[in-house]
């Protein structure tokens, strides 16, 4: 059999720390229920393993199957979607995807003498200690902390209350930043506003 040719590429783009997910189409021209294996050659695009694709019509029936595309580093992504029946043949999708630079978020509030939870991912296949800084020190946070691979870790931060006793908010920021032995990534911050309210 003549190797499959390549279907039209899927182009992602994501942040660092989130994913981004399209449906992959091809046409099926089996004229009778079958299953579809999916495989990708690359760990940053995920994708189900196996997919019923139901009778085609005379011409073919289109088939989605969902791609999510989780970056672990910046820049390009290179992969491929393979996607393999015994009836219905072979079928390649060619998948590219782009990862920028962590987007500030928030803000988050925090009453005083209270604290909350800001969830962040390790995006690495390794574990990394991060390193948590808070601007403002009215508000504090665990300086360090290990994260296993692809788990998410929870950032407890605190407010004290506005030092001056007044009842005025106070704006801070929360900094994650990559250690120096990331290559390419040391030094990739991820920023969470914070706003301290004292009612």
């Amino acid at each position: 059999a003549t190797p499959a040719l390549p279907e039209k590429p899927i182009h992602f783009q994501a942040i660092l720390g989130s994913g981004q997910s399209i449906f992959a189409k091809f046409i099926n021209y089996t004229r009778q229920k079958t299953e579809y294996y999916c495989r990708t050659d690359c760990q940053d695009f995920h994708t189900e393993k196996i997919i019923n694709a139901a009778p085609g019509a005379q011409g073919g029936t289109e088939v989605s199957v969902e791609v999510y595309f989780e970056p672990s580093h910046l820049g390009e992504t290179k992969g491929i979607l393979m996607l393999s029946s015994i009836i219905g043949g072979e079928y390649i999708i060619p998948l590219f995807g782009v990862a920028l630079l962590p987007k500030p978020q928030g803000p988050f509030l925090i009453r005083a003498g209270y604290n909350i939870v800001i969830p962040f991912k390790n995006i690495f296949y390794h574990t990394v200690t991060f390193s948590f800084i808070v601007e403002n020190p009215a508000f504090s946070v665990r300086a360090v902390d290990s994260v296993r691979p692809k788990k998410i870790n929870n950032i407890t931060v605190s407010f004290e209350g506005n030092p001056s006793g007044s009842k005025t908010p106070i704006t801070s920021k929360l900094i994650v930043t990559c250690p120096p032995s990331e290559g390419n990534e040391a030094g990739v911050k991820w920023v969470y506003y914070l706003k301290g309210i004292t009612p």
